[in-house]
């Protein structure tokens, strides 16, 4: 008794016989060899069907249909070819040869030959082998000849359903559909035309239009016959499908489309896709508004007073944000919010760009605001770059969103935003509902985004603090190596270091002594001087008059004019002395108390003469010390200029101006007298020689400008740099 299987290979039938001794029979039981040889019959003689069905596939095939049955496995084996059949579509443009006789069509694939110009409608005998293909069965042609007219096969009507399956490849075909866009493809002869049909769209390549204008083609209803061409993946996926079109008559307009689709009245954006019995979907509608956003070929967000509408569009005619437009447009399902696909335009007038909505997280997650301008406050969190485009992501209160900007040229148009800043954005907003929607107002969705125009649309509100966890944990632990590698440099030289500072210790101390006993010396020698000049002077003119007012021989007018004398030099003795006190107190070693004081002397002094003084002190002098020799010179020459005014200018006011610029301490003393023409070889003009010296004692200069009758100006420059402290 024997055990039998079937098996299809080719349309052939195949019969698998098992050795008696592998038949179990009743109360018998099988030897070893028997044994192993059933287990290795089963797979001895599927060896043998396979061999002898690629036997019987390798004869010459002759339909269509044969090679399309074949399986890759088969279709590897070269089988040989002989066709006879029409031609349906031949295009080297396009790369696209298609042939189809009685039982089916079929790819025709040149490689060792190139393929010669062939015309649709030809009956051709085509001589080759049959392949894989990157998707179905092909034949590759090594022989093919023109055998006459041929009858043109009658097309199939199909659905998108059975295009889409990729059962139709090859296969001349009949469809209706709405054209929804239009374009001439390359530098070919052929134009680019997608159809919408049941729930999907085709593209359809057609030489020639049934119309005078391609514009006219949009919006019209058409039947197509063509060739179906497939699209597939090196997985050998299809992933899309298009038509062929081969002659003049395979495309007609069933339903045109208006002739002036911008005069039909406009819409409001919030009425599309809502319900309305009478609508007639499929078609294009025309809303108007105002542009918020424009990508060329790309997108066109446009707005009115009832909402937002995205408008995917081809078309690249420039538009700004603000232009006024009329969009024409075939409604459709957005993530969200409805969409217009294959929309056209055109600009009505520019105005003012609309402002934005100010919304918060909360608000354009409830999906109200879903393609309109919104602007938002949030935290930024990271900047990260996506091909041609930038992201940024922020934080408001407990959501994160990301805000997108292209970005086609590479540039980092944000890298000046610091992580943590908080900025303002705008741009059109776009939600992800996600899958979990319900009815009422409690519903939000699972995220949006913000689209950002330009980089002006992203404002910094404020500056994150400087000291952020990353730079204390950055700076921590550059510390920590500096302390470890101090520590380690400390312990290799500390013995070195502390007996060279025992050493240096020693010898700063006597040198500072030194320094303190000439600073000592000096201060003394200074006071001393200043003793002598001015009280020693004036003491000895008291002690003469003294004499003289106890002389017998003094009258007694004599004796009150030198009493008067008297009074006048001890009124000038204070004087000296304070201003030997105010010089040489430390208290007064800042430009603010110099400044002070020269004001109140010069009023005194002038005063006196009856001369008046404007004080022009500046109001934000430095609290910063000067040395006390610097004090004391500017301050002897600030005396001298006073007293040559008084003495010799024959002024009625005088203008002490006190400043600082670029860190120098200016002192100037203008008058309005007679000036110094002429003068400077008068007594007097000593002084202002020993003014110069003064000043240059101490790295500073004394200017003086003077014209005839028009006031003297004395301006004494002195240094505050590490010579002035």
């Amino acid at each position: 008794m024997a055990a039998m299987t079937e098996s299809a290979l080719s349309g052939t039938e195949t019969i698998d016989v098992l050795p008696p001794s592998c038949i179990e029979r009743a109360g018998h039981a099988r030897s070893p060899m028997s044994a192993a040889l059933c287990r290795i019959a089963p797979v001895l003689f599927s060896a043998l069907g396979t061999f002898t069905g690629l036997a019987q596939t390798n004869r010459e095939l002759t339909s269509i249909a044969e090679v399309r049955a074949l399986t890759p496995d088969q279709a590897q084996q070269n089988v040989p070819v002989h066709l006879n059949g029409v031609v349906t579509f031949f295009s080297k443009d396009l790369y696209s040869y298609f042939v189809e006789d009685t039982t089916a069509g079929i790819y025709l694939y040149f490689t060792n030959v190139s393929p010669a110009h062939f015309e649709q409608g030809q009956r051709v005998e085509v001589v080759g082998v049959a392949i894989s293909g990157e998707y179905a069965p092909v034949v590759r042609v090594d022989r093919m000849t023109v055998a006459g007219r041929g009858e043109f096969p009658s097309p199939k009507k199909v659905s998108f359903d059975e295009l889409a399956s990729g059962t139709e490849d090859s296969q001349f075909v009949e469809i209706s559909g709405v054209v929804r866009s239009l374009w001439k493809f390359g530098t070919t002869e052929f134009y680019e035309m997608e159809i919408a049909t049941g729930d999907g769209r085709l593209l359809v390549y057609a030489q020639n239009l049934p119309v005078t204008q391609p514009d006219e083609m949009l919006d019209s209803t058409v039947l197509v016959r063509g060739v179906c061409e497939t699209k597939f993946n090196r997985k050998r996926q299809l992933f899309a499908i298009q038509l062929l079109v081969p002659r003049r008559e395979d495309l007609q307009v069933e339903i045109p489309a208006p002739q002036h689709p911008f005069e039909v009245p406009s819409r409001p954006i919030g009425s599309l896709l809502q319900f309305t019995p009478q609508e007639n979907y499929g078609h294009r509608v025309k809303v108007a508004g105002t542009v918020t956003l424009f990508v060329p070929a790309s997108k066109l967000y446009l707005q009115d007073a009832q909402g937002g509408v995205l408008a995917q569009t081809k078309s690249t005619l420039p538009l700004a944000p603000g232009d006024v437009v009329e969009v024409l447009g075939f409604p459709s399902r957005g993530d969200y919010t409805p969409m217009l696909q294959d929309a056209i335009y055109r600009k009505i007038t520019s105005a003012t760009p609309l402002a934005p909505m100010p919304v918060t997280t909360d608000a354009a997650l409830a999906g109200i605001f879903d393609s309109e301008l919104v602007q938002i406050s949030a935290r930024l969190i990271n900047r990260t770059r996506n091909g041609n485009e930038q992201f940024l992501l922020l934080q408001n209160s407990n959501v994160i969103f990301q805000a997108g900007l292209a970005a086609p040229n590479g540039a980092d148009n944000f890298a000046q935003i610091e992580n943590g800043s908080v900025v303002s954005v705008t741009g059109v907003c776009h939600i992800e509902p996600g899958g979990e929607w319900m009815a009422g107002p409690g519903w939000r969705a699972k995220s949006f985004e913000i689209l950002i125009r330009s980089p002006s649309d992203v404002v910094v509100l404020q500056s994150p603090p400087w000291w952020t966890l990353q730079k204390v944990l950055w700076m921590s632990g550059t510390l920590a190596f500096v302390a470890l590698a101090a520590f380690a440099w400390v312990g290799v030289l500390q013995r070195q270091v502390a007996e060279r500072t025992r050493q240096l210790a020693a010898e700063i101390h006597q040198r500072q002594l030194a320094e303190r006993r000439r600073e000592i010396e000096q201060e003394r020698s200074r006071v001393a001087h200043d003793l002598h000049d001015d009280l020693g002077t004036g003491l000895t003119e008291v002690n003469m008059l003294t004499s003289l007012v106890k002389s017998p021989t003094t009258s007694s007018a004599e004796k009150g004019r030198y009493l008067d004398d008297m009074s006048e030099i001890a009124l000038r003795m204070v004087t000296s002395l304070d201003e030997i006190v105010w010089a040489v107190n430390p208290r007064n070693d800042t430009i603010a108390s110099l400044a002070s004081y020269f004001g109140s002397y010069a009023q005194r002094l002038l005063n006196l003469a009856s001369i008046s003084c404007g004080l022009d002190i500046a109001e934000d002098l430095p609290e910063q010390p000067l040395d006390p020799k610097i004090r004391q010179e500017i301050f002897f020459s600030f005396k001298e200029a006073l007293n040559n005014v008084v003495r010799h200018a024959h002024a009625s006011q005088v203008w002490l101006r006190i400043s600082v610029r670029d860190q120098r301490l200016i002192v100037e003393v203008a008058d309005d007298g007679r000036g110094l023409n002429g003068h400077l070889g008068a007594p007097g003009s000593d002084g202002i020689a020993n003014m110069n010296e003064r000043m240059q004692s101490i790295g500073g200069a004394c200017e003086i400008t003077s014209e005839a009758r028009q006031g003297t100006t004395v301006r004494f420059r002195a240094p505050l740099g590490r010579n002035g402290l």
